[in-house]
């Protein structure tokens, strides 16, 4: 089987998360069923559609809707704190039929799938193509953390909607990342540039980070004979900053906005994440903090290689940013590793699942706050780049990322990683039906594909999904 490498690096030792052990692999010599949508569902995800019925304008909510769907037991001052972002949709939506408040019976309850949710209340609702006038509206932004509202839950809705979170320790959190969009949605004036910054380490000669440079970071720096450079059909220009480039302190200055033409409106950092065992008092601050050059790649890797929620300056220029962050746990992780859920132990993570904090502090930054966060749970593999068959494998990025920063709601998006999610599915379970049939199924290639689909399923939005880059206020550069 081809050694997929996860981008992870644990902070007492220096050395590298690693791959599926033996034990995991020969557990998945069961039937590795997905607990959130069927294959019926999946298999409709992989027609042209990116989510939204057809004569439904993604960039219009007077036509797609917005909801918010609140954890059980949200407190009212964090619903109080949200308010200037709720009123500010309601607005912009203009139709009580097409905005709506889940809470109480009509939010998650525990052990529901999305399908179920879908189904409840009167709802009647497929997990389809979504036409917004049947209930549920097309941008959905749980709020809660996934303790109470699981990501599983998030992975299967997002499936069809376009869905984001919002979970933070604090409800002012909530309510400086409100007020930072509507914020960001009323000024006369953006507060980024016409720019893409790249943040990408090497670390001496590790393999993870040389794997990623060679099919990720290069190629969406140069234009080809297959394809131009991210974001050049956007006009956006390149700011990279990679290999010896990529210091902590160069991070820093892009959030601070001091490189040239000011602050971004896109990050996009790919690196190793640190990571803690369970217990850890560290673990929560600091998990899937981005590790920098200053790493060689040996040791372990001390407080000035990487970069925590802490170290965020007070001063920065993170208003109005979308923030792509693409390492291990960079968005969060669950309670147990996802990619040993057959094994008959698998190793707990932490005592809780649980949202990144750089992420949060991103989000809620009190000098105003990022747009939103595209990030990882659990670990980031190589198979999300890369496939032994051929080679690299970007375009899942490139579509994202040039969406982005066409002015594309985030939401929206990101729904290309979803098809890639369903098509991974169905190729496993064709090949699991071949086995049931006992016909020639190559085993390691079957646990490839494993590893692969789960690792494509585990991306989230962090923030509201309705959120987009006003680009057509954007001067070029």
């Amino acid at each position: 089987m081809e050694t997929f490498l996860p981008l992870g690096v644990y902070a007492d030792t220096g050395t590298r998360l690693p791959a599926i052990d033996e034990e995991t692999l020969e557990s998945f010599a069961g039937e590795p069923a997905e607990t959130e949508v069927s294959r019926d569902q999946l298999e409709a995800k992989q027609g042209w559609h990116l989510g939204l019925d057809d004569g439904f304008d993604p960039k219009a909510l007077s036509e797609c809707g917005w909801a918010v769907l609140y954890a059980p037991g949200t407190s009212e001052e964090v619903k109080k704190a949200l308010s200037p972002l709720i009123e500010h949709r309601r607005k912009q939506v203009n139709n009580d039929r097409l905005f709506k408040v889940f809470e109480g019976v009509e939010s998650y309850a525990p052990g529901e799938t999305a399908a179920a949710w879908l189904a409840k209340g009167g709802k009647n609702i497929e997990m389809r193509d979504v036409n917004p006038r049947k209930g549920v509206p097309y941008y959905v932004m749980i709020v809660g953390g996934p303790a109470e509202v699981p990501f599983e839950f998030q992975y299967g809705l997002d499936l069809f909607w376009a869905v984001g979170r919002l979970s933070f320790p604090t409800a002012a959190e909530y309510g400086r990342y409100a007020e930072s969009v509507v914020a960001y949605e009323t000024a006369a004036q953006v507060p980024t540039s016409r720019q893409m910054a790249v943040f990408a380490p090497r670390n001496g000669d590790d393999a993870a980070m040389g794997l990623f440079h060679e099919n990720v970071v290069l190629p969406m720096q140069a234009s080809s004979e297959i394809a131009p450079a991210f974001g050049e059909e956007q006009r956006f220009r390149r700011l990279g900053l990679t290999g010896e480039a990529a210091t902590k302190e160069a991070l820093e200055k892009i959030w601070l906005g001091k490189v040239a033409q000011g602050p971004p409106a896109v990050v996009f950092t790919g690196s190793h994440g640190m990571v803690f065992y369970a217990g850890d008092d560290r673990q929560v601050s600091q998990q899937g903090a981005i590790i920098c050059e200053e790493w060689r790649g040996v040791d372990a890797p001390k407080a000035s290689h990487y970069f925590p929620a802490s170290d965020l300056p007070a001063n920065a220029q993170v208003h109005g940013m979308v923030h792509f962050l693409f390492d291990c746990y960079g968005a969060g992780w669950p309670r147990n590793d996802t990619f040993a859920r057959t094994s008959k132990r698998p190793p707990k993570i932490a005592e809780a699942p649980t949202v990144a904090r750089l992420p949060q502090a991103l989000l809620a930054h009190r000098n105003g706050g990022a747009l939103a966060v595209l990030g990882h749970v659990d670990r980031a593999w190589s198979s999300s780049y890369r496939s032994k068959a051929t080679g690299s494998q970007i375009d899942d990025f490139r579509s994202v990322m040039n969406r982005l920063m066409a002015g594309h709601c985030v939401g929206h998006a990101t729904d290309r990683l979803n098809q890639r999610w369903s098509t991974l599915s169905i190729d496993l379970a064709e090949q699991l039906q071949r086995k049931a049939n006992e016909l020639p199924v190559d085993a390691e290639d079957l646990k490839g594909r494993w590893i692969a689909r789960d690792d494509a399923r585990n991306y989230v939005v962090l923030g509201d999904p309705a959120v987009r880059l006003r680009v057509q206020d954007m001067p070029e550069l």
